[in-house]
């Protein structure tokens, strides 16, 4: 095999770059999430946020009064291009809420988002799930579109998020290590 094979075969087998958010309140973690629930419209679900040394904890109530039903941790806003990835992977426990990692690339309430749901098999264990990116359904205002995210909304993703994914009245705690986009 020659030079030129060789690099080129190297090329086609070099594994791609990744993106990966590591949360906890140490150097080099991400700490700067923050909580959006359904106080923006009028609702009375409860959260508070904490950051440990490897991880954010959200827990709190989720209320359905006054037309409410979901608690969000979200990242701030910045343009990422995510579409040379092909999966996320979230390391995370919780109870068993279901859940819905969330990608936006407007900044309009009003304009749609792409969700994937999971949910953990076991409460409060460690557990990592992989979501294929191109799996996320569009969005808007709560409601499915039928439409789902393509490779160039992907190119201009403003902000992310977890929120609670099911109008399911209680308490529920989520702790997250990482999200991977791989």
């Amino acid at each position: 095999m020659n030079l030129l094979s060789l690099l080129v075969a190297a090329l086609f087998f070099l594994p791609g770059k990744e993106y990966k958010i590591e949360f906890g309140n140490v150097p080099g973690r991400t700490a700067d999430w923050s909580i959006l629930s359904d106080n923006v419209m009028g609702g009375v679900s409860e959260a508070a946020i904490g950051y440990g040394n490897t991880s954010v904890v959200i827990k709190g109530n989720v209320s359905l009064k006054k037309r409410g039903g979901f608690v969000s941790i979200k990242s701030g806003w910045g343009v990422r291009d995510l579409s040379s990835f092909k999966t996320v992977r979230i390391t995370f426990r919780s109870t068993s809420q279901k859940y819905a990692f969330t990608l936006e690339n407007s900044r309009r309430w009003y304009e749609p988002a792409y969700k994937h749901a999971f949910i953990a098999r076991q409460v409060n264990t460690w557990e990592t799930v992989s979501l294929n990116l191109d799996d996320f359904a569009e969005e808007r205002i709560g409601n499915s579109t039928g439409n789902k995210v393509n490779k160039s909304i992907r190119e201009n993703i403003l902000r992310m998020g977890i929120s609670t994914a099911e109008k399911r009245e209680g308490p529920f705690q989520l702790e997250i290590e990482s999200i991977e986009f791989l």
